[in-house]
């Protein structure tokens, strides 16, 4: 299906999503840049198309993201486990470590990625009920909600058209909901910190107790300050990282101190070198 739109823009590094990027001409990824209404809630609109079987291994994420197979399945697969088959409406939450899916021959996936913090604008469940996991739509939606959803999906045969509905649903439901101003401040210093930031620091700033802190940012934001920062840093590597340069100089570049704690992080996360990718 061709895809115009002034909206549509190209893959950066800055949105890397998968790891496999010899797999790459099997993959087809459409980004859409949300209307600058919802800019401020929404990331981005992505749809993977897949031409071939093909299991692709995800960036630790920070933010939640809802998702819909729009044709063919996707399985997800941990070590030594048989893969689970994932519903055709679900969502994924903020995600330490990297995760990998196979993705069946024609599958055609649509993604609403939000900015770090901003899925609970439209979901009413604490957002630390999704970390590491995913939940089928009837979890967090309710049924008016959801009958909405299938209709807008029912017919996907223009993607423009799609997001525009899908865009209308989530300005609805934001405006239905509150949010929390000491937690977007929060979000806020630690990204552009890039992860490498004193939560202590950030608390002292602020007119809240450290327990009630915590307790608000893992349920907006869907896990602990200290782990979103350490998300975050992480995902430095990829995002902003050095060309030509060292191991070492891409690990203090993202915020890691040493070689050896770069290298032990990597290792947590991924399960690999950091030499397989970077």
């Amino acid at each position: 299906m061709g895809i115009k739109s002034e909206r549509l823009f190209k893959m950066e590094d800055k949105n890397i999503a998968f790891f496999e990027k010899e797999q790459f001409n099997k993959v087809q990824e459409y980004r859409f840049i949300p209307s600058p209404i919802l800019q401020e809630y929404v990331k981005e609109f992505l749809i993977v198309d897949v031409s071939d079987l093909v299991c692709l291994e995800t960036l630790p994420s920070t933010s939640v993201s809802l998702n819909y197979i729009l044709n063919g399945s996707i399985a997800m697969k941990k070590k030594n486990d048989v893969p689970i088959c994932l519903p055709k409406a679900f969502a994924f939450g903020i995600a330490r470590t990297s995760l990998r899916f196979e993705f069946s021959k024609g599958t055609t996936l649509f993604v609403i990625i939000f900015n770090p913090g901003m899925a609970s604008s439209i979901i009413n469940t604490p957002i630390n009920d999704f970390y590491e996991k995913f939940l089928s739509y009837d979890n967090f939606l309710n049924p008016n909600q959801l009958s909405y959803i299938e209709q807008i999906f029912a017919n996907h045969n223009d993607y423009n058209v799609l997001i525009e509905k899908i865009e209308k649903f989530l300005l609805v439901e934001i405006l239905c909901m509150q949010e929390d101003d000491i937690i977007k401040k929060a979000l806020y210093e630690i990204i552009n910190k890039q992860g490498s930031v004193s939560i202590k620091k950030i608390i002292d700033k602020l007119p809240v107790s450290r327990d009630s802190f915590e307790k608000k940012f893992r349920k907006q934001v869907g896990t602990s300050p200290k782990k979103f920062s350490n998300i975050v840093r992480f995902r430095n590597l990829f995002e902003n990282k050095l060309e030509k340069a060292t191991l070492t100089e891409i690990g203090l570049n993202a915020g890691y101190y040493d070689q050896s704690h770069f290298i032990k992080d990597f290792k947590v996360i991924t399960g690999k070198k950091p030499s397989n990718f970077l």
